[in-house]
């Protein structure tokens, strides 16, 4: 039986929904495949995740969970938003004010020791400890390097799962030194695509990206979602939705790659129509202009517990994506389960043309805004629109198929061994050099 560890730090909410904390689609993901990978009877399966206290109880849906103890993460993420650390002097520069920085910097100076960056390409001994054949990390970003680096130190592979289209930046390789809006160094993003030892990509264009730009091979795997699982939750109870048919969308608070605003952007060229945010935090400026530049037609909600999208999507009139760069949307696979029709202004083109599950805009908002209406509007079309994107995704998302082809690559990567693949760009685990951190990166304490 082969023995795998996943590991997804940020993923706990998703896990136990009274836990605080935003849900992305690369966490929903990797429990997807975790709880899909252990209803199996030839795999066994640890989950990583990070709290400040162990996480019970320590076994669900057969899934055995090892937390990664961090007391210093929130502090260090709240600092981390307003202040970048500098390679040198004057080793820190000042990004925006907040009053709390007054005593979050020298508390969290004090917890750090007054320590350098943390190298994230070093093996860490948490990690080094689990007994697995295989590691799983999800997105290139700097606890993925973290993962290999202490796989390959005590002879184990470790699989990287891309979670975005950005994860495959060629500016990784052109800018090594450069620092992205999440603190992730270029160098070692490349160090991350050049030494895993193997690749899964969620998309055919993202394969291809990966061998063009990074000269590796690798496997598509579509992201996962138990339709069966998904039906019994949308007949619960929703979090406190509009009354009349609203229009979801579904993000983080910052404006590079979700980019709300034009989400209410598009709310006032609808006024007749109702808009339900979802806006977890992540950025307090960009939360703010949300708030303030929302119309009375939109609703914002912080967040909403992982057991409760079933309900609030089933509820909504359609779903619209503002996103710049996606990998591919889980909340795409979530409106189709539920029969709703997505608008998507940038991204997801192929899924959209593939499946008829919904209208690509092309990034005019005029054109999106017209799609919107009529899904609203017209019932016939919504629904005939959303059966197909449910057909669609029953036909080619199973959480048990996708988990199947993800154990085939689990398989070969423990058969092969660590393995050091070809440095195409030149950058070294020294070159890449100390990272920073982004929300599913901290240090253990």
């Amino acid at each position: 039986m082969l023995s795998a560890c996943l590991v997804s730090l940020p993923a706990a909410p998703v896990i136990d929904p009274a836990l605080p904390g935003g849900i992305g689609g690369t966490e929903t993901r990797a429990w997807l495949f975790a709880r899909a990978l252990a209803r199996r009877d030839d795999c066994r399966v640890q989950f990583v995740v990070r709290h400040s206290t162990p996480l019970v109880p320590d076994v669900r849906d057969g899934v055995s969970l090892r937390t990664f103890v961090d007391r210093r993460h929130q502090l260090d993420e709240q600092v981390g938003l307003c202040v970048e650390r500098r390679v040198g002097f004057p080793w820190l520069r000042l990004k925006r004010w907040r009053w709390p920085l007054l005593w979050q910097a020298p508390r969290l100076a004090l917890l750090r020791g007054f320590a350098g960056p943390p190298d994230w390409t070093r093996p860490h001994d948490f990690y080094q400890r689990i007994e697995a054949d295989v590691f799983v990390t999800f997105g290139v970003q700097m606890n993925s390097a973290r993962v290999i680096a202490s796989a390959h130190a005590s002879g184990r592979p470790a699989v990287l799962v891309i979670g975005s289209d950005g994860d495959l930046d060629e500016t990784f390789l052109t800018h090594p030194q450069a620092v992205n809006s999440y603190g992730d160094r270029g160098a070692t993003c490349a160090w991350i695509l050049q030494q895993a030892d193997a690749i899964v990509c969620q998309t055919e264009s993202q394969l291809r990206r990966l061998r063009d730009i990074f000269g590796r091979d690798g496997t598509v795997v579509a992201n996962p979602i138990d339709i069966a699982a998904w039906d019994i939750a949308a007949d619960s109870p929703p979090a406190v939705v509009p009354e009349r048919e609203f229009v979801l969308w579904v993000g983080r608070a910052e404006p590079h790659h979700k980019r709300p605003m034009r989400c209410v952007e598009l709310a006032r060229l609808c006024p007749d129509l109702r808009f339900l945010m979802i806006l977890n935090p992540r950025l307090a400026d960009e939360e703010r202009r949300v708030r303030e530049g929302a119309g009375t037609n939109v609703t914002i909600l912080q967040t909403v517990p992982a057991d409760r999208m079933p309900a609030v999507m089933s509820r909504a009139a359609a779903l619209v994506n503002t996103s710049a760069l996606e990998g591919f949307p889980n909340t795409f696979l979530q409106a189709g389960a539920a029969g709703k029709p997505v608008v998507s202004l940038e991204v997801g083109r192929e899924y959209l043309e593939a499946s008829g599950g919904g209208a690509f805009a092309a990034g005019n908002l005029e054109l999106a805004a017209a799609r919107l209406r009529e899904y609203v509007q017209d019932l016939a079309l919504r629904d005939e629109t959303g059966a197909r994107g449910r057909d669609w995704v029953r036909a080619h998302h199973s959480a048990d198929a996708q988990a199947g082809r993800l154990l085939d690559v689990l398989r070969r990567a423990s058969r092969n061994g660590p393995e050091q693949p070809a440095e195409t760009s030149g950058v070294t685990p020294s070159a890449a050099g100390p990272g920073t951190s982004r929300t599913d990166q901290a240090p253990a304490v």
